[in-house]
């Protein structure tokens, strides 16, 4: 599991400077994601993409979702350079995203807990994103937030990763969808 997540966060952190493409995109040697100085085969997918209803600016939920997960692992892992650099690479990645916003006050974070507090932000806005993702689970701390509780995203269903308590109660709170 520790390589799975180093390589994820390695391609997250490496996104920050180059576009992030789905299986079967290409671009040129210019660069550009999802179709800016793309070439064909990257046009047709945005065109397809374009027929299907989206969220406005939300036409790269799927990449920002993996950001995502990179940033909630960090988090679980007490890692706070690792959330900040896939934060980061969120933020370039799509800057008119509703994610954009909470990942920039991730990557400015000044402590692990701060970090956590912005985290809260951006699931706020990651969950209804991801609703149709079969692939990502809601889990909840009743402890997050000073006992408030708190919903974030998963990928993995059979064990808590707690992003908000981290070391100090790593598998705190239960999936709940």
């Amino acid at each position: 599991m520790k390589s799975n997540f180093a390589s994820i966060l390695a391609f997250f952190v490496a996104s920050a400077a180059t576009p992030v493409m789905a299986a079967g995109d290409s671009v040129s040697q210019a660069g550009g994601c999802c179709g800016k100085n793309a070439t064909a085969p990257a046009l047709k997918v945005i065109a397809a993409e374009a027929a299907q209803p989206v969220a406005a600016h939300e036409e790269h939920a799927g990449h920002m979702l993996e950001g995502y997960a990179v940033v909630s692992t960090a988090l679980y892992k007490d890692d706070l350079a690792a959330a900040q650099k896939a934060a980061t690479g969120m933020v370039k990645h799509d800057k008119e995203s509703a994610m954009a916003k909470p990942a920039q006050a991730i990557a400015d974070a000044k402590s692990i807990e701060d970090a956590r507090k912005h985290f809260k932000a951006l699931s706020d806005v990651a969950i209804p994103i991801a609703k149709d993702e079969k692939k990502m689970h809601v889990a909840h701390c009743p402890m997050a937030m000073g006992g408030k509780g708190a919903n974030w995203l998963q990928k993995v269903e059979d064990e808590v990763q707690n992003p908000y308590m981290g070391a100090k109660m790593p598998h705190c709170g239960k999936i709940v969808k």
